[in-house]
């Protein structure tokens, strides 16, 4: 007997079955990074909260909360990209006085086109520098990322407040 594909039922259902047993290990392990993720910036005096009432703007995926070090990640989609990406906002402007960390030929370097054309569309030019860096970091590898951090943030953090 054979489905609407033409395939054998049996094939089609097999396949859609190890799709759908595929699919949860992948958000699994993506929620592994981002829980260790979590972890990693609380463990350095951050404060990581995951509810805001800004995060009821349909684009908005996190953000960082001036001056402090405390990031909002809005409970939708990727987690972990917008984490690191406003915790390096964070990074910036607590540990680096508002200063990049990398010097902008390699930001120019390192960006995509589509990269490019969103910051000159959607920012002043004064604020490309640090855009670009924190869309940067926040591809690198955990590992990388971190010591990135802990070189930006030589002072010992303040003790962490817990999310609510």
């Amino acid at each position: 007997m054979t489905g609407r594909s033409g395939l054998p039922a049996g094939i089609v259902s097999a396949t859609l079955l190890g799709v759908a047993l595929l699919q949860p290990l992948g958000a699994k392990a993506r929620g592994d990074a981002l829980q260790a993720a979590i972890a990693a910036f609380e463990q350095r005096g951050f404060v990581i909260r995951r509810e805001h009432p800004r995060c009821a703007e349909p684009q908005l995926l996190g953000l960082y909360v001036r001056s402090r070090r405390e990031v909002v990640v809005c409970p939708r989609g990727n987690q972990l990209e917008p984490l690191l990406h406003e915790g390096w906002h964070a990074v910036q402007t607590v540990c680096l006085n508002g200063t990049p960390l990398l010097g902008s030929e390699v930001l120019l370097h390192q960006l995509d086109r589509r990269d490019r054309r969103e910051l000159e569309r959607l920012y002043a030019p004064t604020q490309w520098p640090r855009e670009a860096e924190a869309r940067l970091m926040a591809r690198e590898p955990l590992d990388r990322y971190l010591q990135a951090l802990d070189r930006a943030c030589t002072a010992a953090p303040p003790k962490a407040l817990k999310a609510d």
